[in-house]
């Protein structure tokens, strides 16, 4: 049998899938982990802007601690937010404010009479809220309802991340993403003024490692993210674990945080320990 030459689009065609597949199938290829949780973080801050909603409780490890909620929204570049947080204990939404670097907290009616003054509204700097102020570091680095920011930048210095696989956030199709961020590469642990909490917080958790879930949409955003931090048994003190949440939806919408006027507001600070 006589075989027939080889035509010459069959064979041009076979040269293509050849020398352009491999081409096609590298432009076509989602980006390694690490790079997606990192080019997220970068493109949520060039939005600027969000609402969020927080869920968090702290307890000693395996209980479901004490509950905390809020609602409202952030300016991640300006470092503003406008929330209004849900504490059991203080019975009703608490407004919260961080401005400039300082936080503002309106005073529960039933409290009123113990601010000196009587004031509406007391406030306290941000580099105040330190381990011997407040009774725990994790504060500062867990993203608590005080400074819902905080779990925000530190996804800056995420350093590992592997995918778990497609999830939807509040019907949102996203990428749930496994990572690890190195509290030392962290913004924070750049800034003399947050530095010592963030020693703390390595100090406290027994390591600078802290694994966080991130989950990215198809826009390439963050959408949510949450964590546990356990701090183990130390003298005087046991352990405790703090899990929050953070969802972050209407990303690049108008917001404007205004402080309270000085003549409403009562100054914590005298009232802290030196820290």
């Amino acid at each position: 049998m006589t075989r027939r030459p080889c035509r010459p689009p069959v064979l041009l065609a076979l040269v293509l899938a050849v020398v352009l597949g491999p081409l096609a199938a590298c432009a076509g290829a989602p980006p390694d982990p690490l790079t997606a949780v990192r080019a997220a973080v970068a493109q949520t801050y060039g939005e600027g802007t969000a609402r969020l909603a927080f869920t968090s409780s702290t307890g000693p490890p395996g209980t479901p601690g004490t509950p905390v909620t809020g609602a409202g929204v952030v300016d991640l570049v300006a470092g503003n937010a406008d929330t209004t947080v849900e504490v059991p204990l203080l019975g009703g939404g608490t407004r919260v404010l961080l401005a400039a670097g300082t936080l503002y907290a309106q005073v529960p009616p039933t409290l009123t009479a113990l601010v000196p003054g009587g004031r509406p509204w007391v406030s306290v700097a941000l580099d105040r809220l330190t381990a011997r102020t407040l009774g725990g570091s994790l504060a500062q680095l867990g993203g608590t309802p005080t400074d819902p920011l905080a779990q925000v930048d530190a996804l800056r210095g995420v350093v590992e991340a592997r995918a778990v696989g497609s999830e939807p956030v509040d019907g949102t199709p996203t990428t749930h993403y496994a990572t690890v961020v190195d509290l030392l590469a962290t913004p924070a642990a750049a800034d003399p003024a947050r530095r010592p909490a963030v020693d703390r917080s390595v100090a406290e958790i027994g390591s600078n490692r802290l694994p966080v879930d991130v989950w990215v949409d198809d826009q390439g955003l963050l959408r949510r993210t949450a964590q546990t931090v356990t701090a183990p048994d130390r003298p005087g003190r046991p352990a405790t674990s703090t899990t929050v949440t953070l969802t972050l939806t209407e990303h690049g919408l108008p917001v404007t945080v205004t402080p309270p006027p000085a003549d409403q507001v009562t100054d914590l600070a005298a009232l802290l320990p030196a820290g």
